[in-house]
């Protein structure tokens, strides 16, 4: 590991933190982003998440808090929730146009780390 990696990370970082602190992105709990990042990775990867298995990915988070929270991110704009054409007890979690637009600001954030580390 050299410094100009470390440094990188590091303006990654204040870069985040200036998107979190703009003011059309609600304020998120450390437990609302890793549950946004866990969400991003499985849209990425094509997979439709249910409220159920979401509430049971984790063996360290209580079932009932990733509910609460998963309330929360809908409150907040970041998730939207899709009932399942055939059984209307399913509902999958999908992103929103804001849930885009954050994960697309966290990307510029790295874009430009990268690109300005020279």
């Amino acid at each position: 590991m050299n410094i100009k990696t470390s440094l990188t990370y590091i303006k990654f970082l204040h870069l985040t933190q200036a998107v979190h602190d703009l003011p059309h992105y609600p304020l998120l709990d450390p437990l609302e982003e890793r549950l946004l990042n866990y969400f991003a990775s499985a849209w990425y990867a094509g997979k439709k998440l249910t409220v159920l298995e979401t509430m049971h990915a984790s063996s360290d988070i209580s079932p009932s808090t990733v509910h609460r929270r998963l309330k929360t991110l809908r409150k907040k704009g970041l998730i939207a929730l899709d009932v399942d054409q055939i059984d209307n007890r399913i509902k999958y979690i999908v992103q929103t146009e804001l849930t885009t637009s954050y994960f697309a600001h966290l990307g510029q954030c790295l874009v430009n780390a990268v690109k300005d580390k020279d």
